[in-house]
């Protein structure tokens, strides 16, 4: 305003001088708030409209757009997990995708480290070539083998149950408090197995680097497993100590999973957690701490042949014996729903064999409790 004064210099009506200031500062702020209402106006009109329009495909198109943007969580993916097995090559694996029917799923988790360390592709990383854990099938070729097959490709690592990795570097294994000597989980030196310690860093650095390697890749959807502790003997807890026998011990399998979370998410991945549903229903999982854990879902692995009698459920006793396979999953969701949202996890089937009309059934089963993503493994 002072320089439309020094502009005007009018020194010889003071009076006009003054009404013409106030009519003009009137404008200004009639100016402002028309423009702040507008387009404060706007963006609610056009939610108004959207409301008011749903019907209209171009319109859903574009929420469904911007939702997949802000939250990477798959909607509708029906996903089959290929078991736990080592796949040396790209034609093993091709043939395991030629018999999984595109009508019944559209995703499938393929497990890039399995039960024991074995890395189901070529890795760069140098503790991975150490402990020749990896095989000559590189992460790109699974990628395109699997969009190829018509499916939206996921990953599963096996975090904690690897013996091979803490052979190549004993510090990422538990160490005998006294020796300093690698933990074996037997007697038998010969047939006994390291396990990964989640308090090391040196194996929080492996998964880690895993992790990324595999995002990077360019899978969106990536699956951590067996986040757990071996089960030791009293013996076992008595020669390790105190990073065993501590009470939260627990805080570091999920710190291991957060650290693994955040890589992916930095790459633009999905990291997931699987939780066992026995354990969790019964209070024996000691990774499930939703309030601590970081990852965007959980997968909840309902294995059936847990389920074949009375177990005490959150509290209650629940005679899964006469059910069919469908009464099972529903009852099992929704006492899951009671401690987590539905929303927030994934059921998992885990059965060594499943039956065209068993799968029906669960597949029913999942409709009627408006499950839209599930895993058959």
């Amino acid at each position: 305003m002072k320089k439309k004064k020094n502009v005007y210099k009018p020194k010889r009506h003071p009076h006009l001088l003054s009404n013409i200031l106030s009519i003009m500062f009137t404008l200004v702020i009639a100016s402002f708030f028309a423009v702040i209402g507008y387009s404060v106006a706007k963006p609610f009109g056009e939610i108004g409209e959207i409301s008011s329009s749903r019907t209209d495909s171009g319109v859903n198109d574009n929420l469904e757009t911007v939702e997949s943007e802000s939250v990477k969580i798959p909607r509708g993916f029906k996903a089959y997990w290929i078991k736990d097995r080592e796949i040396p090559d790209l034609k093993t694996l091709q043939s395991t995708l030629d018999s999984i029917s595109t009508s019944e799923y559209n995703m499938v988790i393929v497990p890039l480290k399995i039960e024991g360390g074995t890395l189901n592709y070529n890795s760069s990383n140098e503790g991975a070539v150490l402990a020749e854990a990896g095989n000559e099938l590189s992460l790109s070729s699974v990628i395109e083998a699997v969009k190829a097959s018509g499916f939206t490709p996921a990953a599963s690592i096996n975090t904690m149950q690897d013996n091979l990795y803490p052979k190549a570097n004993k510090n990422a294994g538990f160490l005998l408090e006294s020796s300093k000597a690698l933990w074996l989980d037997s007697n038998n030196k010969e047939k006994g197995k390291p396990w990964m310690d989640p308090s090391s860093s040196a194996s929080k650095e492996y998964l880690s680097s895993l992790t990324g390697e595999i995002a990077q890749a360019g899978f969106e959807y990536i699956i951590s497993t067996n986040v757990e502790y071996p089960a030791f003997s009293e013996n076992a807890l008595k020669d390790i100590g105190s990073k065993v026998t501590d009470s939260n011990r627990y805080l570091d399998l999920i710190d291991t999973v957060n650290t693994m979370n955040k890589i992916a998410e930095d790459k633009d991945s999905n990291m997931w957690i699987e939780i066992p549903a026995y354990e969790m229903l019964t209070g024996t999982c000691e990774v499930f701490q939703p309030i601590l854990l970081n990852t965007q879902k959980y997968v909840l692995k309902i294995d059936l042949s847990k389920f074949n009698s009375e177990i005490e459920c959150n509290g209650k006793k629940i005679n899964f014996a006469s059910m069919s396979i469908g009464e099972k999953v529903k009852t099992i969701c929704e006492e899951t729903e009671t401690k987590i949202y539905k929303t927030s996890f994934i059921p998992e089937i885990s059965s060594l064999s499943l039956t065209s009309t068993q799968k029906a059934e669960i597949y029913s089963t999942f409709s009627d409790l408006k499950y839209d993503s599930y895993i058959i493994r």
